[in-house]
């Protein structure tokens, strides 16, 4: 599965576009705020910790992860990028994830991008089940998970190591 077609967001203002290097300053700033980070598994030391994450998106490896820009369609603007850290083509799953820059968090803009992108995914490349893991203490992904249909499936207990601790998770799915 490649990028042959792109999700639509409609009439949003927004777009979703396959994330490039040239993204990487702006997708920094807002990374490197704690505040942006607080609830999440990322843990970077510099911008160039994501120019791996870029490089290894979207190639013609059908097992590769994708993830987008989220941009104004007006300005080209990075509001937040999305995407699947995670696929595996044999099983017809994906994992969800994505992050915003806070001047855009309770527009909305999680929930429309993440609709779209599953919808996306399991209609054009006929995926059966999208799975998104959340950090147990992530309220505000765990409220977008269940407004846009994804249900608990369980508690992962020390999942994965966070800034240096065990953390536990939430796991949610959506399936076809």
């Amino acid at each position: 599965m490649r990028l042959d077609s792109l999700p639509t967001l409609g009439d949003s203002g927004l777009m979703l576009r396959p994330i490039e290097l040239t993204d990487v300053p702006s997708w920094y700033r807002y990374l490197a705020m704690p505040h942006v980070i607080e609830h999440t598994s990322w843990n970077l030391n510099s911008a160039d910790d994501l120019e791996p994450i870029i490089r290894l998106s979207n190639t013609e490896d059908l097992n590769s992860a994708i993830r987008f820009a989220i941009v104004e369609r007006s300005t080209n603007m990075l509001v937040g990028t999305i995407g699947f850290p995670f696929i595996s083509m044999i099983h017809r799953t994906a994992e969800l994830a994505y992050d915003l820059h806070p001047d855009y968090w309770g527009e909305g803009i999680a929930s429309l991008c993440s609709r779209a992108l599953i919808a996306w995914i399991m209609t054009e490349h006929e995926f059966i089940r999208v799975q998104a893991t959340v950090l147990d203490t992530n309220l505000r992904s765990v409220r977008v998970l269940k407004k846009i249909g994804f249900e608990l499936e369980g508690h992962l207990k020390k999942y994965r190591i966070v800034r240096g601790e065990p953390r536990d998770y939430l796991m949610f799915s959506v399936t076809n």
